[in-house]
């Protein structure tokens, strides 16, 4: 099964579940979720799903870099399934779920749990990146 068939697969699912799915320029699904941009990436391989949350966090800097890598490996750490990260270019944070599946459409009987999962890697991202910013704050800054 190509990745037309697989889309169209997915698309027809996410329409059925209420969300209204656009496959962008790129041939990957885009959809909302609790009004954040999510896309179901292109794949070649019907065994594998990719879930992505993207540029959930922008960074400035090198202080911010530093400190999102940590709370990234945190929010990996402590979720299953998901990955927090941040792009080549070390100015945003994205997040994912990644799966493998028998056949495409087992990934439809997870697909809304992937969806929380995200939102608890995020979530878990933001709490450990706003105690890491707290601490690496001047001490003056908050005069």
């Amino acid at each position: 099964m190509g990745w037309d068939e697989i889309r169209d697969l997915h698309v027809e699912f996410l329409a059925e579940q209420g969300f209204r799915p656009k496959v962008d320029d790129e041939g990957d699904i885009h959809f909302r979720y609790e009004g954040r941009h999510h896309f179901i990436m292109e794949t070649q391989d019907e065994q594998y799903f990719h879930l992505l949350f993207p540029n959930f966090f922008p960074l400035a800097g090198e202080t911010e870099v530093a400190e999102a890598a940590l709370a990234a490996s945190v929010a990996s750490r402590a979720t299953k399934v998901a990955k927090v990260y941040l792009n080549p270019a070390l100015d945003n944070v994205s997040a994912s779920v990644e799966l493998l599946v028998a056949q495409p459409a087992d990934v439809h009987a997870h697909l809304l749990r992937s969806l929380g999962i995200l939102g608890t890697a995020t979530g878990k991202f933001l709490e450990e990146m706003s105690v890491r910013l707290a601490a690496a704050a001047p001490a003056d800054a908050a005069v």
